[in-house]
């Protein structure tokens, strides 16, 4: 079964900076993120998968 890579975007709430981040994902798992500008941001895009992701 062939996995699809989706590009999700996201707006970071984890501090004041509020950055736009765009979330690429295959199968339920992040691989990338940009627009973060900081660590935080990543840790954001990993828990905040739409519900029904694998994860």
């Amino acid at each position: 079964m062939e996995k699809k890579v989706e590009v999700l975007h996201f707006n970071c709430e984890v501090c004041k900076n509020h950055c736009s981040l765009t979330v690429e994902a295959e199968g339920g798992q992040v691989f990338n993120v940009t627009g973060n500008g900081c660590l935080r941001g990543l840790a954001y895009a990993q828990s905040h998968l739409p519900e029904g992701k694998e994860r």
